[in-house]
């Protein structure tokens, strides 16, 4: 298995040139990932939403119960391969593996689909200067982050946007600057990496 693995990196390095330039994306294609109208994202919305869904009421237990369902059946994977790709929801769902953009993706779209306009995928760079993609919105007045990536409890990064960002790391680094965001209707770039 260790020879598979090593000749499926080199192959994949060898041909990345190719790969990376199949896999570009405009903004426009970037932001419509995120749009929720995915068949397989529609079906789990409905799931997580039940019977007598209002967003009002009943976001934040339809939020926690995808987040859950995102954290226990995708395993996210640092492939550390230097190819930009897009999984497609099906995709995500048939592999059962993800990295940290597509999980950030994938729940992002699950949340446009409950009916919340403003997730956001925000793509950070951290202090080892690798970048990290999580999801941010607000339910009522708290602020909320969702790292797929990691095994945290839905509840973790609730709270106060400020104290949020200040607690939040990944593999024990914290966020150093804020890249870029996006939802289907906007993709924003920041320059002096101000917060999201």
């Amino acid at each position: 298995m260790e020879n598979q693995l090593k000749l499926c990196r080199f192959l994949l390095q060898k041909y990345s040139d190719i790969i990376n330039e199949r896999e570009k994306r405009t903004i426009g294609e970037i932001k419509a990932l995120v749009d929720g109208t995915d068949l397989s994202i529609q079906s789990l919305a409905q799931d997580f939403m039940g019977a007598g869904y209002l967003f009002e009421e009943k976001y934040e237990g339809a939020l926690k119960a995808a987040f859950n369902f995102v954290r226990e059946e995708i395993t996210f994977v640092d492939a550390e391969l230097n190819l930009n790709y897009w999984m497609s929801p099906k995709e995500v769902l048939e592999q059962k593996v993800a990295d940290d953009e597509d999980l950030a993706v994938f729940i992002c779209s699950i949340m446009k689909a409950m009916g919340d306009g403003k997730a956001e995928v925000i793509i950070a760079e951290l202090e080892s200067l690798r970048t990290h993609a999580f999801v941010t919105t607000k339910i009522g007045e708290k602020f909320i982050l969702l790292d797929p990536a990691q095994k945290h409890d839905f509840e973790k990064f609730l709270g106060q946007k400020k104290s949020v960002l200040e607690k939040y790391s990944f593999n024990g680094q914290k966020i150093k600057n804020f890249l870029y965001r996006f939802n289907s209707d906007k993709y924003e770039q920041f320059l002096d990496g101000p917060s999201p």
